[in-house]
C-alpha cells in the first residue's frame, strides 16, 4: 500500500517524511494528534512548497470509544500538504488516482454546500451535501472533502484559508478497508490474543516509552500514568513493558492505602483533591471505598 503510495506522491511533488515523533513543536495540546499539527506555522506563512508524511498520532479524549472497532489512541495520518500554492484540485486528482491504484471503488464523498468547485473535482463518484465539511484545529482550517467507505471516513482533504491544502488519511483504516475488516483492529497491525481495548492501550504505551515520555503526575506524563493505569484494570500484565508496570501497581497500592484512610471522612472531596492529595484517579475512586 505504502509503494502505491509513495509513488503516487513522488510523481505529484509531496517528499514523503516518517515522522514517529508525538511530542508537538507547541504547547496547543499534549501530543500530536493531527498530521497538519507539526505544519501550522507553514500554513500560516506560507512558502509555496510541499510536503508529505506519515505522521504518528497520539488522541485520548476518545478514550471512552477504544474497543468500538473504529477509534485508536495511536495512529497513523498519511497526508500531503502545500502553502500557498491553491492546488486543492491537484491533491483530488492524485488521491483518486491512488484509490483507485488501491482498487478502493465504492466510496462516497462529502463536500461542502458552499463549494460547487470541489463538487465538481469529484465528477463521477457518489456526492453527498454536507454543510458539516469543515475541518479546524481551532485555529487553522477551512472547507473539506470527507472520503467514506460503509459508513467509515478514511480521509479528509481540506482546503486549508482557501489557499493551502492540507489532506490527511487514516493509515489504518486504509489497511482495514483493504484487508475486508469490520474493524480496524482486527489488521495485522494488531495483536490479536489481546483484549481490543488491552492491545489499543499497550500499544499506545510503548508509543510513549519510544518516545521518552514516562509515567507522572503532569502534563503528558499524567497522560501516561492515566492510560497505564487504565489498561492495569483490565489487565495485569503488559507485555514487554515489566519496567513500568511492577512500580506502577507498587505505587498504586500505597496510594490507595492512603486514600482509604481518608475516604470514610473526606468522600464528598472533589476528584481533583484525591489527586493531589493521594495521586488516586477519580476512576479509582471506587477502590478506596473497600
Amino acid at each position: 500500500m505504502m509503494d502505491v503510495i509513495g509513488s503516487r506522491f513522488t510523481e505529484y511533488g509531496f517528499p514523503l517524511h516518517e515522522d514517529n515523533d508525538v511530542i508537538p513543536d507547541d504547547d496547543t495540546t499534549l501530543f500530536v494528534c493531527s498530521g497538519m499539527q507539526k505544519l501550522k506555522n507553514r500554513f500560516a506563512n506560507p512558502d509555496g512548497r510541499t510536503y508529505g508524511s506519515v505522521q504518528s498520532c497520539i488522541r485520548t479524549n476518545d478514550l471512552d470509544l477504544v474497543g468500538d472497532g473504529s477509534h485508536l489512541t495511536f495512529f497513523q495520518m498519511i497526508g500531503n500538504f502545500s502553502f500557498g500554492t491553491n492546488d486543492y484540485g491537484r491533491s483530488v486528482r492524485m488521491w483518486r488516482l491512488i484509490l483507485e491504484d488501491l482498487g478502493i471503488k465504492d466510496y462516497i464523498v462529502h463536500y461542502h454546500p458552499t463549494r460547487p468547485d470541489h463538487r465538481a473535482l469529484w465528477d463521477g463518484c457518489d456526492l453527498v451535501e454536507d454543510p458539516e465539511c469543515t475541518w479546524t484545529d481551532g485555529e487553522i482550517g477551512g472547507e473539506c472533502c470527507e472520503i467514506y467507505v460503509d459508513g467509515l471516513e478514511i480521509g479528509n482533504l481540506v482546503n486549508t484559508l482557501g489557499h493551502s491544502t492540507d489532506v490527511g488519511f487514516g493509515l489504518e483504516r486504509l489497511i482495514q478497508v483493504l484487508s475486508g475488516k469490520k474493524r480496524v483492529d482486527d489488521t495485522e497491525l494488531f495483536d490479536g490474543s489481546m483484549d481490543p481495548v488491552v492491545r489499543d492501550h499497550v500499544r499506545t504505551l510503548k508509543v510513549m516509552r519510544n518516545n521518552r515520555v514516562q509515567p507522572g503526575n503532569k502534563g503528558r506524563e499524567y497522560v501516561c500514568r492515566r492510560l497505564l493505569r487504565r489498561t492495569l484494570r483490565l489487565t495485569p500484565y503488559i507485555p514487554g513493558m515489566d519496567d513500568w508496570v511492577r512500580p506502577e501497581l507498587e505505587l498504586l497500592d500505597k496510594r490507595l492505602n492512603t486514600a482509604r484512610k481518608l475516604w470514610r471522612k473526606h468522600q464528598g472531596k472533589p476528584h481533583e483533591w484525591w489527586w493531589d492529595t493521594c495521586g488516586i484517579l477519580p476512576e479509582e475512586l471506587d477502590l478506596c471505598k473497600t
